[in-house]
C-alpha cells in the first residue's frame, strides 16, 4: 500500500502530525488531529485497504501513541515489556503490517512492538550513531537508515547485533538541526517509494533522495532537493509511511503563483460538474524573499483537484505530467525563459465533478516551482 502523501512528527513536545508530499514539498498540518504534550517518536504506518489512510503508531515513553488521520483521533496506551524512561527515535512497521520495530539508543535493545496486541518483545542492541529513523525497502525488505554526522548509508539488520550495518560512506551531506532548542543533526524521517527510491528528511526540514530501486547497486551521491519543507521552525522528528511514485521530479523551488478566477460554466456531458476558467500569473521571484529573483526556463504549478472520473485541467504552453491522489501538477512545454522578476500568464480551464459545486473552486495548495 502506498499514498502520495507521507505522513511527518513535528515538535519535540507538543508534537502535532502533518502530511508530506515529497514531490512539491507540499506539508499542511493535520489539525483535526491532537497535540501530543509530551512527544512522539519512532512511527510507523499501518495501511487499511485502497482509499483510505493508514493508522500511525509511535512510541512516547512505554506508550504507543495511535493517531487516525482521517477520523482525527489520537489514543495512547501503556505497552506491554516496553520500558519506560526511554528516548525512542527510529520506527516503521514490517511487511506483517502489525509489527513495529523502534530503536532507544545504542546500550539499550531494540523492540517489536504488537500494535494490535500493545505488547513489546525486546532484540538486539541497535549500536551507535545519530540515525533517527529508517525504512523498509519494498523490494528485499532491508531496512535503510542514514547517519546525520557524515550521510553515510547503512542497513540496520534486527538480526545482528550491532544491528547498524555501513553499506556506503559519505553519500548524503550531513544532517542540519533545525532553528528550536535542542535540535538533533539528524536524518528524521526517512521513506521509501514503492518502486525503491529513498527520501529522506533531516531535523531542519531539507530532503535528500537516492535511487535504490536496484537495492543491489548504491549510487556515490544521493540529490539533495532545492529548497527546505515549511514548518515554522519546528523539529522535524519523526516520519512514516510508503509514497506512490510519480513520473516527475520532485523540486521546492518555489516561486510566486497569483490566482485571478474568470468564470465557470456547467461542464459538457457526460461529465457531472463544472469547468472553471482562472488566468494563474507566475513570477520568477521567491514567494517569501522578495530579492530572490532568478530566470525561470521550466516551472511546475501543482494544486489539488479531486480523484475523480472527469477530473481534467487544459491549457496552452502547459501540460499536465501528474494527477494523482487528489492532486495535478502541470509543468511548462520545452525552454520559455522567464527573466529575473518578470511574470507571465497562464490561463487554465479545471474540470471538476461532482453536484453542488461552489461557483469559484478554491485551487487549495497552489504552488509554483522552478524546474530550470
Amino acid at each position: 500500500m502506498a499514498n502520495r502523501k507521507v505522513y511527518l512528527a513535528v515538535g519535540r513536545t507538543n508534537t502535532r502530525l502533518y502530511r508530506f508530499d515529497p514531490i512539491d514539498g507540499d506539508v499542511r498540518l493535520i489539525d483535526n488531529v491532537p497535540v501530543y504534550v509530551n512527544g512522539y517518536t519512532a512511527m510507523g504506518a499501518q495501511y487499511r485497504g485502497d482509499g483510505q489512510e493508514p493508522l500511525l503508531h509511535a512510541v512516547s515513553g512505554n506508550k504507543l501513541v495511535t493517531m487516525d488521520p482521517q477520523e482525527g483521533t489520537l489514543t495512547d496506551a501503556v505497552v506491554e515489556g516496553l520500558p519506560s524512561g526511554k528516548t525512542w527515535y527510529d520506527g516503521d512497521i514490517a511487511s506483517d503490517g502489525t509489527s513495529l520495530l523502534v530503536v532507544s539508543t545504542p546500550n539499550v535493545p531494540s523492540y517489536t512492538i504488537n500494535v494490535d496486541a500493545e505488547t513489546a518483545t525486546a532484540g538486539n542492541l541497535p549500536g551507535g550513531g545519530r540515525w533517527d529513523d529508517y525504512s523498509f525497502h519494498p523490494k528485499n525488505g532491508r531496512l535503510y537508515a542514514v547517519e546525520g554526522d557524515n550521510g553515510d548509508l547503512l542497513h540496520i539488520d534486527p538480526g545482528r547485533e550491532p544491528m547498524k550495518q555501513i553499506l556506503k560512506q559519505a553519500v548524503f551531506p550531513p544532517a542540519e538541526a533545525s532553528g528550536s532548542d535542542g535540535s538533533r543533526k539528524a536524518y528524521a524521517a526517512a521513506f521509501f517509494d514503492q518502486e525503491g527510491m529513498f527520501y529522506v528528511v533531516d531535523s531542519a526540514g531539507n530532503v535528500c533522495f537516492l535511487d535504490l530501486t536496484d537495492p543491489d547497486t548504491v549510487p556515490d551521491k544521493a540529490q539533495r532537493i532545492d529548497g527546505r519543507i515549511p514548518v515554522d521552525g519546528l523539529e522535524v522528528m519523526n516520519g512514516a509511511g510508503r509514497i506512490a511514485p510519480l513520473p516527475i521530479d520532485p523540486g521546492y523551488d518555489y516561486i510566486v503563483v497569483d490566482k485571478q478566477f474568470k468564470t465557470s460554466w456547467p461542464a459538457p456531458w457526460p461529465v457531472q460538474g463544472r469547468v472553471y476558467s482562472y488566468t494563474l500569473t507566475v513570477t520568477a521571484a521567491g514567494p517569501t524573499d522578495p530579492d530572490d529573483q532568478r530566470d525561470v526556463r521550466k516551472f511546475r504549478i501543482s494544486f489539488d483537484l479531486p480523484s475523480a472520473e472527469g477530473a481534467a485541467v487544459e491549457s496552452s504552453g502547459v501540460e499536465v505530467t501528474a494527477q494523482s491522489d487528489g492532486r495535478v501538477y502541470v509543468e511548462s512545454v520545452g525552454d520559455q525563459l522567464l527573466p529575473a522578476g518578470q511574470s507571465r500568464p497562464v490561463d487554465v480551464q479545471v474540470t471538476v465533478p461532482g453536484s453542488d459545486l461552489p461557483g469559484e473552486y478554491p485551487l487549495e495548495g497552489l504552488k509554483a516551482t522552478r524546474l530550470a
